[in-house]
């Protein structure tokens, strides 16, 4: 096993996907979105929302054919955990050479649907620590809707999952909240919209770019499309509501692409992707 030490940089893609409800098609490659040329990263996020939720089997059926589509594509890797709050999921897949140098493993799921009980909308977590760095990995799901009382009830479960989203371990000795992390990554269909005005409500009208930052965004908004086709569908404001956000603590994180692709387009959404180098900073 290759080790590594204190100062190697960490590679980190992390991939993002409404699915609308959907099921895969049997022939989909997802090695346009999940993978990088010349860079293997460490680990590989990956966060799904609107998994199908019709009865107790079809649940079971989309996790399978989705850990059997990410395990073709990611042939060197392992799971190292994963988290589900009904349609939202989260996995971690580390290399399987690092694997073993994985620690702390620990999940959190939050809903904050109708009443801050459905879990219809909410956030999923995993937090673990490689390489002598703490990691935290948020796949969130915020309300949709155009106008203002949606765009409140986002910023409203944003602030909810950032006060109580909490991650303990298996022994219950220990615990984390999302601040308690050198790195985080929030990523997921975050709902927010462009407006009237061309306006980018994520950047516009909330604070969230205060405290995470964003890669330019180079690539045609993400929603919404009509499924199975390159065409958007125009009873819905197209915008970018699918984000990767990041936010560092003692570490430097570097942005080195952000992309989405076209050849995946069952759902009404386009999936998005991200790599990182991250490089803890020693004192």
């Amino acid at each position: 096993m290759t080790e590594l030490n204190s100062s190697s940089p960490l590679s980190i893609l992390i991939g993002s996907f409404n699915i609308n409800k959907r099921y895969p098609p049997s022939d989909i490659n997802l090695s346009s979105w999940l993978t990088y040329p010349s860079i293997t990263p460490h680990i590989v996020a990956i966060g799904l929302q609107e998994l199908p939720l019709t009865f107790t089997f079809s649940q079971q059926k989309s996790v399978y054919e989705w850990t059997q589509l990410l395990e073709q594509t990611l042939p060197n890797y392992q799971l190292l955990s994963h988290v589900r709050l009904n349609g939202i999921i989260l996995f971690i897949y580390i290399q399987s050479s690092h694997f073993n140098q994985c620690s702390s493993i620990a999940t959190a799921k939050l809903p904050t649907g109708f009443m801050n009980i459905y879990g219809n909308k909410g956030s999923v977590g995993i937090r673990f620590e490689l390489n002598q760095t703490s990691l935290c990995f948020l796949n969130c799901h915020l309300s949709a809707g155009e106008n203002s009382y949606a765009l409140q009830l986002r910023n409203q479960q944003y602030s909810l999952i950032h006060q109580h989203m909490l991650f303990k371990s298996q022994c219950k000795k220990f615990q984390w909240n999302i601040n308690n992390h050198n790195g985080v990554f929030l990523f997921g269909d975050l709902n927010y919209r462009q407006t009237e005005t061309n306006q980018d409500e994520l950047q516009e009208k909330t604070d969230i770019l205060k405290t995470y930052s964003e890669f330019k965004i180079q690539f045609p908004p993400t929603y919404k499309y009509k499924p199975n086709t390159n065409s958007y569908d125009l009873s819905r404001r197209s915008s970018w509501t699918d984000r990767i956000l990041y936010r560092n603590n003692h570490c430097r994180i570097q942005s080195i692409n952000y992309w989405t692709t076209s050849m995946i387009r069952f759902s009404d959404h386009r999936p998005i992707a991200k790599l990182f180098f991250l490089s803890r900073l020693i004192h």
